[in-house]
């Protein structure tokens, strides 16, 4: 796999809908169950939502076979980004060496997200699959739109040097499957 490959349309219909309501409601009527981080500061981030655990796990067949790797999943986090909000240029932790940035829903215009200089727009039900600790990527001030719910779906090779990163190193993760 090269820095980074998109699969349009991952996900479509009605389970496409599930998702991304089930994003924007758990943002809207949970809030105190997310997370600030400071790649997108003043932005609530969700960890390990169980419904965003279970696409991780759907979707494993799918991603391997877009990068020809055997992988093992180690986390997921999803976040409902609003007018003005950003993501700061970064590369991510070593549980992060396959990430897919998925967009599941949202109002107004395509909101890019930057690959090494190189803009990536997203219709609903794309993926984006990339290096995520070894490419840079952000977004910059999202002026186009008023919300925009995207779900993170992370993995590591299962030959590669992060292995130890299966379940974001938490070994009884109890929604992780045993590969």
């Amino acid at each position: 796999m090269n820095d980074y490959l998109i699969i349009p349309k991952i996900l479509s219909g009605e389970l496409l809908d599930f998702i991304g309501i089930h994003a924007y409601n758990i943002a809207r009527i949970d809030s105190k169950a997310g997370i600030e981080d400071s790649n997108a500061p003043f932005t609530l981030g969700f960890y390990a939502d169980f419904i965003m655990e279970n696409l991780s796990d759907f979707l494993l067949p799918k991603i391997e076979s877009a990068t020809g790797l055997k992988l093992l999943p180690t986390y997921t986090f999803f976040r409902v980004y609003k007018a003005g909000d950003i993501l700061e240029k970064h590369r991510d932790r070593p549980s992060c060496e396959i990430s897919i940035s998925l967009c599941l829903r949202k109002k107004g215009n395509i909101w890019p997200i930057y690959i090494n200089n190189t803009a990536i727009m997203l219709e609903e039900g794309d993926a984006l699959i990339y290096k995520g600790c070894e490419v840079e990527h952000w977004r910059e001030p999202y002026t186009e739109g008023t919300k925009l719910a995207q779900a993170f779906l992370h993995y590591v090779d299962a030959n590669g040097p992060y292995t130890e990163w299966k379940n974001d190193k938490y070994p009884n993760k109890y929604f992780a499957q045993d590969k």
